[in-house]
């Protein structure tokens, strides 16, 4: 009896933190609006991305598998131009590989430009208590756990290409918890992320999401 009282308490214990761990997160903060901006699946886009990133974590993962920091910057287009073109949001996108800067590109045959810079890899670190039980159902010793995110932010800007003039900025989160230590895995889940949430906001607005 003792022991189905225990596994009861064991199992409610369970549920309500894993309830209570439900929390909402914003991923695009930091949103300066100059003009209204309306996704138009007829008019054509032009990234372009800085190779100026800021590695302040995950050095190893990141040379690993971006010898330079320019290759970081190709591959993020490369996976942007996709996911975009995926969601249907412009009609075509161009990507500049060339040129680094908003200034340098060659927006010519553009409607719009997306600008990426202020890359930065980072990193969080959050801390779980959970209360102790032993056998026989009694509270035990608190038990501490950490869980470390990698997290990449990237400052987005859109301009009108015809005009030159900036329409809107906003700085874009994507991270990953580490898990068996495979952090390449984890850096690139939390750069998909960061794209996923450039786009749900040029979409829909969507700046917040449900985190575990």
């Amino acid at each position: 009896m003792k022991r189905k009282t225990y596994y009861f308490l064991a199992a409610t214990l369970f549920v309500f933190s894993f309830m209570s761990c439900k929390v909402s997160k914003s991923y695009v903060e930091h949103i300066t609006k100059k003009e209204d901006f309306v996704t138009p699946k007829t008019k054509k886009v032009l990234i372009v991305a800085s190779d100026d990133i800021r590695v302040n974590e995950f050095q190893k993962t990141f040379v690993k598998n971006f010898p330079e920091k320019s290759d970081f910057a190709i591959s993020y287009l490369n996976d942007f131009s996709k996911k975009l073109n995926n969601n249907d949001v412009f009609s075509s996108v161009f990507i500049d590989t060339s040129n680094t800067t908003y200034e340098s590109s060659n927006k010519e045959n553009a409607d719009y430009v997306i600008y990426f810079s202020n890359f930065e890899v980072t990193n969080r670190v959050e801390w779980h208590n959970s209360p102790g039980m032993n056998m026989n159902g009694v509270g035990g010793m608190n038990t501490t756990t950490s869980v470390e995110y990698c997290v990449i932010n990237v400052k987005v800007e859109v301009y009108d290409a015809k005009t030159n003039r900036e329409i809107l900025d906003f700085v874009a989160i994507g991270e990953e918890s580490v898990f068996l230590f495979n952090f390449t895995k984890t850096f690139r889940e939390a750069k998909q992320r960061s794209i996923t949430h450039i786009i749900n906001y040029l979409k829909s607005g969507k700046v917040t999401y449900d985190k575990y």
